[in-house]
This record gives C-alpha cells, structure tokens and sequence, in this order.
C-alpha cells in the first residue's frame, strides 16, 4: 500500500510538472529535438486527465466516502464498546465487584490468579447478581455468542474500517479461546477436564490474548 501511495505521488507531481512546464511555460520544455513539440503536447494532454481523474475521484468517491464515515463512526464506535463489554464480562464473571474497565488495567498474572481460584460450575459473579443458577462455562458459552453477533454487526460497515481493524476482529472472532468454550457439557469427565489446570493455562493464555486484540481496536479507534 505504501508503494502504491507513492507511486501515485510521483505521478501526480510529474503531471503537475508537465502542466507548469509545457501548459503554462513556468520551466524548460522537455526535450530540444524535432519531435519535441508533439511530445510535449502528448505529455500535456495526459497530465491533464490524470489530474482530471484525481479531481473526480476526490469528488465522486473520496470525499463522500469519507463523510459517509463521519457520520457512521458513533455508530461503529457504540458497536466496538458493546464488543468491549462482552469480552469485560469474560473476565468480570469471575471477579467478586462490578468494574466495567477490568480487561484496560488487567495483568495476565491477576487473569491467571482469577481463573486459576475459580471453580468452572461455581455461579457466575452476574447469576448472583441477578439471583438466578447459571455458572461460569454456561455465562462463557452465551458471551461467545453474543461476540460472534456482534462482530459480525461491525463487519456491516467494513468499507470503513482500516485494515488494521478487520485485521483484530478477525483475531479475535478466531482466537482459541472460543474454542475452549465452545461447548458446554457437565458430565463427569468434562468436569474433570474444565476443572483440571491445563484447561485453565490454556484459558488464561487464550483469553488474555483477545484483551489485548480488543485493546488495540479500541485504541484505533481514538
């Protein structure tokens, strides 16, 4: 992309060249020879519809575009905050106080602290809130849902994200830990597995790394 930037910045800088020079005769014509004129008016002729081109394009396509993403970005915006919240919850289930701002300040050492301690089938920090049963795999299991939806919203506007954002949505929409969580079962042996300290390794190392993914899209977006 940067090679394409400037490429397109050489030319239009040859092409404005050539207008001062041969249409308005700021410089020295290009070349001395028999054929010089005609080549310079061929010159001409082609800066002014590469210059054209520009000018409709910044008209036609550039500048609506990004007026059109101006007045989306709130939008989006509240979009990534939901985004951010959802993955907050993964970690605030576990928790024993409300902070909707955990996953900024966090350290993969507290994750680990926090899941390690914690038993997979105890109630969820949100079940105790409201009073009802549902234990952390099975507020796991939903939140993945509910991330999947909503990235899949964001996707909507995707013309007006950069390609550094699609690629941390991706990241995260792909990250082993949904894997992890994929499935929510309470027979024996899965509870022998979701209690066992591989499982929560894996989910401490997979889970921090979707914080940082969602970090660095909320930092792109300021």
């Amino acid at each position: 992309m940067k090679i394409i930037n400037l490429i397109l910045c050489l030319l239009t800088l040859c092409a404005g060249y050539i207008i001062l020079t041969v249409g308005l005769g700021w410089f020295w014509t290009i070349g001395s020879f028999e054929n010089a004129d005609r080549i310079n008016q061929v010159l001409l002729n082609l800066s002014y519809s590469y210059i054209a081109g520009w000018i409709f394009y910044l008209l036609v396509s550039y500048f609506p575009q990004k007026q059109r993403k101006k007045i989306l970005l709130p939008a989006i915006q509240l979009k990534i905050e939901d985004l951010r919240k959802q993955i907050n919850a993964c970690v605030q289930t576990f928790a024993k106080d409300e902070d909707w701002y955990l996953i900024d300040v966090i350290t993969k050492e507290q994750l680990s602290q926090f899941i390690t301690n914690a038993n997979m089938y105890a109630n969820s920090y949100y079940a105790q809130v409201v009073g009802f049963q549902q234990n952390h795999l099975q507020f796991l299991h939903a939140t993945k849902s509910n991330v999947f939806e909503l990235i899949k919203q964001i996707l909507f506007y995707k013309e007006y994200l950069s390609a550094e954002q699609l690629l941390l949505l991706e990241k995260i929409h792909d990250s082993t830990y949904f894997h992890l969580i994929k499935v929510y079962e309470d027979t024996p042996m899965a509870q022998i597995l979701y209690s066992s300290n591989r499982f929560k390794e894996d989910m401490v190392i997979d889970l921090y790394d979707v914080i940082i993914h969602m970090r660095n899209l909320c930092k792109s977006f300021k």
